[in-house]
């Protein structure tokens, strides 16, 4: 398999695990909570702790699109079913993690 193949069925994914791992790491090196701030300005009561949940979190998706990725060059179903069940226990995550920390 080249790489021009192998970019052209994991370049998305791809290029989704280098944003969430840059993203990811910046929160946790950073704390600094603004670029994921939700547009009602919720409280945070620690912004430090929901920065350093919030990149690990990031970093979590991360590494599942590497895996989709990697998941691709062998089944395109059990990709997408991979990416599918990690967005929705993210999106869980996401929530827990805003209820603990949201006033």
């Amino acid at each position: 398999m080249t790489i021009e193949k192998v970019l052209e069925m994991a370049g998305i994914p791809l290029m989704v695990f280098a944003v969430c791992t840059y993203y990811g790491i910046r929160l946790i090196v950073s704390r600094d909570i603004g670029p994921i701030q939700n547009k009602s300005k919720r409280i945070i009561k620690n912004e430090k702790e929901y920065a350093l949940e919030a990149g690990r979190l990031i970093l979590f998706y991360g590494a599942a699109t590497l895996a989709m990725a990697i998941l691709l060059l062998i089944n395109v179903y059990v990709a997408v079913a991979e990416i599918v069940i990690c967005t929705i226990i993210m999106g869980l995550l996401w929530k827990k993690m805003n209820k603990k920390y949201s006033i």
